[in-house]
């Protein structure tokens, strides 16, 4: 079985490799799946250049990779929601990065028809924050007025359309270069934050702040456009100046979290929600289409997921 892994921490080219693994032994509460997807993460990155190493211990050979997408090939007795032969969606601690994969049942979900393999992979860890921020993070206290900040990205995009569809009044932010793109998700406002001041422009108009940019950049304007007593969260760093009154949180995912109920939330809403996932780019199933995605994540990537995929006849 093939899966390309990282035999020690550093750059991508030096430490990627395809190697030739057995396929892993199955229990009675797992579900073996053929990948025929998978996504390629900035936090597997983060782990490739040995910036989690502090507080995650990684054994090498170590195949990254948390989301994917596949065919069902075998079912323990237990799994009464998935069989042989279902197209799924998965979500796994590591490993996605191959031909195959087990995963304990509560990590898999069938795949809406209508959602392409590249689609399925890439939706699985954006939605899962955006479906668990927005569901169990905030719940009842979320309010009616949402700045979404990073709304181009994968989180930013979904946490936009859910919260439209749920009614609410989102404001969003993002590089002016992806104002095209955040205003066809349906935000009421949007702020260019490298041409304004977002903090002026939305200043005390905020319920509920979401940082969903990549290194929480955007604190000062977030808790500018905060009402006093709003809610600030943040996908990466609280800000340091928690001076303001407000209920200041750090999104992180929890077992307490069900990733079967939040991929099955995801198969209800994908059409209704237009849940729909932004592909940045497309790779064959190769070690080179690894390295390279691994390569352009470092630099500044255009918005969107970067997928392996492989032909449907392989």
């Amino acid at each position: 079985m093939k899966r390309f892994a990282m035999k020690e921490y550093g750059p991508a080219r030096e430490v990627l490799t395809e190697i030739d693994a057995a396929p892993r032994e199955m229990d009675e509460t797992h579900v073996r799946v053929k990948i025929m997807a998978f996504g390629v993460n900035p936090y597997d990155v983060l782990l490739r250049q040995g910036k989690m190493s502090s507080f995650r211990t990684l054994k090498f050979p170590y195949v990254l990779g948390n989301d994917g997408a596949g065919i069902v090939t075998e079912v323990g007795s237990q799994v009464e929601h998935v069989a042989l032969g279902d197209q799924v969606i998965l979500h796994a601690v590591g490993g996605t990065y191959g031909e195959e994969i087990v995963v304990p049942g509560g990590k898999v979900a069938k795949k809406v028809a209508t959602v392409s393999w590249a689609e399925a992979a890439g939706a699985v860890t954006p939605w899962l924050t955006a479906y668990n921020v927005v569901t169990h993070t905030l719940g009842d206290k979320i309010g009616g007025t949402i700045l979404v900040q990073g709304a181009s990205g994968a989180v930013g995009s979904l946490l936009v359309r859910l919260l439209k569809y749920q009614g609410k009044t989102v404001y969003a932010t993002a590089s002016k270069k992806n104002e095209e793109l955040v205003r066809s998700l349906g935000v009421d406002e949007f702020a260019a934050y490298d041409q304004e001041d977002v903090g002026v422009r939305f200043e005390e108009q905020i319920d509920t702040v979401i940082d969903a940019t990549k290194g929480s950049r955007t604190a000062e304007s977030g808790l500018k456009a905060m009402k006093a007593g709003g809610n600030y969260v943040v996908l990466n760093d609280l800000p340091e100046d928690q001076s303001k009154a407000g209920n200041y949180q750090h999104y992180a995912p929890s077992k307490e979290y069900s990733d079967l109920e939040a991929l099955e939330a995801f198969n209800q809403l994908y059409e209704t929600a237009d849940l729909h996932i932004t592909i940045a780019q497309k790779y064959p199933f190769t070690l080179e289409s690894v390295v390279e995605a691994h390569e352009a994540l470092e630099g500044h990537p255009p918005a969107g997921k970067f997928i392996v995929e492989r032909e449907e006849s392989k």
